[in-house]
Order: structure tokens, then C-alpha cells, then sequence
């Protein structure tokens, strides 16, 4: 019976070692109040102002995020900072529309620049520029224009690494306002670069209602359990090969298990909750 089950564990293992999509955050700006911004996005200014609002057509829903840049002072919107269970190549998704403040139309001449940036740093000051958005590869219309990035083309993040992204607003001419909405990341998650023997590694059973265990071949320190946005979920750390984790608190779904041993190998697998 344990050899059975241990090689159907091993084949979850592998196939979850493809690439595969998730989206991980996403944000509408509806559930918001006026001149907020999301918990953990922060926001740079000083005349130039930056809110939710609803003056004028949202690109989904009834509000969006909008920075009103009239002035030549730094403007920046960053987001809040995630950290994913394993190594990740994240896509910046959102749609823009750049309007008149005056006229209430789309704007019409240099606005001047947006650029994104990102950051997979725990430094706040390390950030690498993603997109730059200026009149000569964006018209403005009334309707909104969907961007996206892919952040890292021939890498990845590392697992737990956090990551950010900010908007900088910078002014040209006029009186404008820069609409964001329906803003949301999308991982491809890649096999991790540091994988355990999983000849030797087992977890069973799976799916699994009350105790998932975890035994492997050297010492294990310690094994984290991440939902399938990335957020973490339970931890426990110890010294020895054969494991239990009590998963019994968790609502039924899928999770990502991230296994580390005392020589620093990681692999991340899925286990189902029942």
C-alpha cells in the first residue's frame, strides 16, 4: 500500500515541476473609497493628486484609480509588495486611458510620460523599468487600452522573493489625468532550480482530510504551505526526515507545499484538501 501511494505522490510531483498560469492579484479599485488606495499600495505627490474615483467612465465596474498630473513634480503609485511560494515569471496587466481635465475628452498632444517599474528586491530602491508609455507609442481614446509586460523574459523571480510595481507620472503639458483599472498580476510559475531527489521524497496522502506526511531521505528544516495566490497559509519548521503537517484547519482547495531541507534544497509540490 505505501509503495502505491507513494508513486502516485511522486507522479503529482513531476508534473507539477511544467510551467504553468495563475493569477495571482488582481484589483478593480470598486470596493474602495474615494481618495484611498488599496491596503499596501502607498502613493508620492505633492499637488499633483491621486485617488479612486468616478468623474469619469470606468474601464469595468464603477471606479478606477487615477493620477491628476498638472504640475512637473514626482508622482508615483506603488503597489503592495508579494511574496510567492516558489520561482515565478510575473506579466503587469492593466488597462489605461489618459484624459483631458479640462475638456473631459481624451488628451490630445505630448501629456507627457508613464513608466512602470517593477522590483523583486527586498531593497525598495531596487527597482528595473518595465514599460514607458509617452505620446509616441500611446494615443489616447474614451476607451480604455489593456498593457502588459512580461517582467522577466529570459529569467524568473526566485521563490519568496517579494515583488512591487510602480507607476511614475511624469508631466509634460496640460492638465490630465491617467485612469488604471482592472490592474492584476499573472504568474507562470517554473519548476524551481534546486529540486529534491523525488526518488526519495514522498507525500501522501494526497488528497488529504487531517495529516499530510512528508518523509524524505535527509533532514527536512522546514515546509510552508501557500495558497494557489501565493498567499502563505501555515509553517513548521523541524530537523527530521519523516514529517506530519495537520492541514485538518484548511477549507477544501488546492495548496502549494514548499519543502526545504538542512542542505537548502527546495522543491514546492500540490496537495489537495478535502
Amino acid at each position: 500500500m505505501f509503495r502505491k501511494m507513494k508513486k502516485i505522490t511522486l507522479i503529482l510531483i513531476t508534473v507539477f515541476g511544467f510551467v504553468f498560469n495563475i493569477q495571482a492579484q488582481q484589483e478593480n479599485f470598486d470596493s474602495l473609497q474615494n481618495n484611498t488606495l488599496p491596503s499596501g499600495w502607498s502613493a508620492i505627490y505633492t499637488n499633483n493628486f491621486i485617488g479612486i474615483g468616478n468623474y469619469y467612465t470606468a474601464c469595468s465596474g464603477s471606479q478606477y484609480l487615477y493620477a491628476n498630473i498638472h504640475t512637473n513634480e514626482v508622482t508615483e503609485i506603488t503597489t503592495n509588495r508579494n511574496v510567492y511560494a516558489l520561482p515565478v515569471v510575473p506579466t503587469i496587466i492593466f488597462k489605461l486611458k489618459i484624459m483631458d481635465k479640462n475638456t473631459g475628452a481624451p488628451f490630445v498632444g505630448d501629456f507627457g510620460t508613464i513608466e512602470v517599474w517593477y522590483s523583486s528586491h527586498y531593497s525598495i530602491t531596487n527597482w528595473v523599468k518595465a514599460l514607458t508609455i509617452n505620446s509616441s507609442n500611446f494615443t489616447p481614446q474614451n476607451n480604455c487600452q489593456s498593457m502588459s509586460y512580461y517582467t522577466l523574459p529570459t529569467g524568473y523571480i526566485t521563490s519568496l522573493d517579494p515583488f512591487a510595481v510602480k507607476f511614475k507620472f511624469i508631466h509634460n503639458s496640460g492638465d490630465w489625468e491617467a485612469i488604471i483599472d482592472d490592474y492584476k498580476i499573472d504568474l507562470t510559475f517554473v519548476a524551481s532550480t534546486h529540486d529534491l531527489d523525488l526518488a526519495n521524497l514522498s507525500v501522501y496522502p494526497n488528497p488529504v482530510s487531517n495529516l499530510l506526511n512528508i518523509n524524505y531521505k535527509g533532514n527536512i528544516a522546514n515546509l510552508k504551505v501557500f495558497d494557489l495566490n501565493g498567499r502563505f497559509v501555515k509553517s513548521i519548521y523541524t530537523t527530521n526526515s519523516n514529517n506530519l503537517i495537520d492541514v485538518s484547519d484548511l477549507n477544501s482547495g488546492t495548496y502549494l507545499l514548499r519543502i526545504e531541507t538542512e542542505s537548502n534544497r527546495v522543491s514546492t509540490v500540490k496537495f489537495v484538501k478535502n
